[in-house]
């Protein structure tokens, strides 16, 4: 029993030492990697190009977090196009530009009535159905849509209760 308690204790020690070795390596690279990322700098023109390429949405981060459609969102939206708006590949699709920054009719006609028909987004292809959201009240629709387009849309293009009703009272 000694020898066998032995040759085990021995086994254990070499997997830690080993274990140790690919630890410490995995450190060594990735200082190395770090270093080296970290060793760019940015020239201001290169900062410039960078901003300009970025859309004017909207100048201060806090402004989204007290937007009214922020819960709304959190509530029906997170759940299936996640907080960064870039959805779950294969399964729900990312909330792509063309469709946030497209027909206000269209886009809010997906949110009441829902939509049931295979769409291509990024090149990919969605065949899931978005359930109808009749229960938003025509502020909420608004308010979670001008969130979304300030959000990860381009649009400075506001959406209105009006027009909500309008397109929740329409054939669909």
């Amino acid at each position: 029993m000694n020898l066998f308690l032995k040759s085990s204790l021995n086994r254990f020690n070499k997997l830690i030492q080993a274990d140790k070795k690919i630890m410490l390596y995995a450190a060594i690279v990735s200082s190395v990697l770090l270093s080296a990322c970290g060793g760019k700098s940015t020239t201001d023109q290169q900062k410039n190009e960078a901003v300009a390429e970025k859309p004017p949405v909207i100048e201060q981060q806090t402004e989204l977090s007290e937007h009214p459609g922020l819960p709304v969102y959190n509530q029906h939206c997170l759940p299936c196009h996640q907080a960064d708006g870039n959805g779950v590949p294969g399964m729900f699709p990312p909330l792509d530009k063309k469709w946030i920054d497209g027909d206000d009719a269209a886009l809010i006609s997906i949110v009441v009535h829902g939509m049931d028909e295979e769409i291509e987004v990024n090149g990919e292809i969605y065949n899931t159905i978005m359930a109808p959201l009749p229960h938003l009240k025509d502020q909420e629709v608004a308010d979670v849509l001008n969130y979304i387009r300030l959000k990860f849309g381009t649009s400075q293009e506001k959406i209105s209760t009006e027009q909500v009703k309008t397109v929740r009272n329409s054939d669909v």
